[in-house]
């Protein structure tokens, strides 16, 4: 099983070059701020409505990036191991996975393969759950690989399930 979800160490990466990359989009905007007032850049500009379209984008991330917890796969359970928190979920009460790509969390600046997906479950009670896997920049869908050994294995979990009620049906006849 090719389950490639980012550890904490890794997450303490993410969270601190979000932080820097935050520094950056803030840098860009005062220095577009300043242009805007010299009256060089015009308010209503591409420039200006393209950073606030970064930003938005960004806010989202980081906020995706606040919920999302480390987590593995182990013995039929999907384990999210925060720092606040320890859960263990049983695969079969997951009803979907989806992933998204990000553009702004990464792991390390300098390398353009090692891009990360945002992974959301959906639990049979309606309740989502997120970690971060990694993906390649034009993986479609994002964490393809591992978005496909995670929806095998919860389907091997729904078939043994089922399986062990059959048995539990048919042995109490």
């Amino acid at each position: 099983m090719d389950v490639r979800f980012l550890p904490q160490t890794e997450f303490d990466n993410v969270h601190f070059y979000r932080a820097v990359t935050l520094l950056i989009l803030l840098a860009i905007a005062v220095f577009t701020l300043l242009k805007m007032f010299t009256g060089v850049v015009r308010p209503f500009s591409a420039l200006p409505l393209f950073l606030l379209l970064l930003g938005g984008r960004f806010a989202v991330e980081w906020l995706r990036v606040a919920r999302a917890e480390p987590a593995f796969i182990d013995k039929g359970e999907l384990v999210l191991c925060g720092k606040q928190s320890h859960r263990q979920i049983a695969l079969e009460k997951i009803r979907s996975v989806h992933s998204r790509h990000s553009l702004f969390m990464v792991r390390r600046y300098r390398s353009w393969s090692e891009h990360l997906a945002f992974v959301e479950f959906t639990l049979a009670n309606g309740e989502r759950v997120s970690t971060l896997a990694e993906s390649a920049v034009f993986e479609l869908p994002a964490a393809s690989g591992t978005l496909a050994a995670i929806e095998s294995a919860i389907l091997a979990a729904k078939v043994k399930r089922g399986a062990s009620e059959q048995n539990a049906v048919s042995s109490g006849r």
